[in-house]
């Protein structure tokens, strides 16, 4: 059988010795666990940040894996934890926050985390990640079913995606985060086009032109991209659409349409 497989992501930082933690706690109980970090730079408390990067890296690993997720203002509150299962079958632990929205769309399902026979007792209030989504996590890796975890959720968290807007020949997003080089992901999917295709795009004022790759634009041009997550991105060759043009989150962007 294949080793089973847990995720983290976080907002804790990859040198504060978190992350360490909540690894040594799935390996205590799971040593053949094999661990993969997605991210723990996470920018603080950005819930919308970490589930960009949930929705961009999850659906790479096997359907079987676990994915463990804390970017958690609210910890030791009385927000619920959460396990998600979408309908791949991929599992989620984490706060009801909003963080594992990418997974809560039709056909999914969410259960509490309250069986005291799984889910261990009086976490510490500061460190959830540690102490109860890690055991649970590697429970879950390790054969345990989510249905045994507590009871379904019917109004878990979703965080407002901001779908685009259409508006006759035109389809009206905005940028969501960006990412180490200063590129703009932004609300617009590739499959909200339907049948059209884009004749220009534009960001505030400024027409940029839509470029296949990286390398066909010009160095320090600003332009937009098609990311490999499906979403449009707005991006600056070797150089960060966000610090050079003052691109942040809510910042509009216009495709102009045409049909066929």
């Amino acid at each position: 059988m294949p080793r089973p497989v847990v995720t983290f992501l976080s907002d804790f930082g990859a040198g504060s010795g978190y992350p360490a933690q909540m690894k040594g706690e799935v390996l205590r109980r799971l040593p053949e666990a094999t661990l993969v970090d997605l991210s723990h730079d996470v920018a603080p408390f950005d819930v919308l940040g970490g589930a960009l990067l949930l929705e961009a890296c999850v659906p790479r690993f096997p359907d079987a894996a676990v994915h463990l997720a804390v970017v958690d203002p609210g910890v030791g509150t009385r927000r619920r934890p959460l396990c998600v299962v979408d309908p791949a079958g991929r599992r989620l632990v984490g706060p009801d926050n909003g963080l594992l929205t990418p997974f809560l769309g039709k056909g999914s399902a969410a259960f509490l985390l309250s069986d005291p026979g799984i889910v261990p007792r009086d976490p510490s209030p500061t460190f959830h990640g540690r102490d109860l989504f890690a055991p649970v996590a590697a429970w879950l890796a390790g054969g345990g079913s989510a249905e045994r975890l507590g009871p379904r959720v019917g109004d878990p968290v979703t965080l407002d995606w901001s779908a685009p807007v259409r508006a006759a020949d035109a389809l009206v997003g905005r940028c969501l985060t960006a990412d180490p080089f200063g590129n703009m992901t932004t609300s617009i999917r590739r499959a909200d086009l339907e049948a059209s295709t884009v004749s220009a795009v534009m960001i505030g004022e400024r027409t940029v032109r839509l470029v296949a790759t990286f390398g066909d634009a010009d160095p320090g041009e600003l332009v937009a991209i098609w990311g490999s997550s499906g979403r449009l991105e707005i991006a600056v060759r070797e150089g960060s659409a966000e610090r050079e043009h003052g691109l942040g989150r809510g910042a509009p962007v216009h495709l102009r349409l045409r049909d066929g």
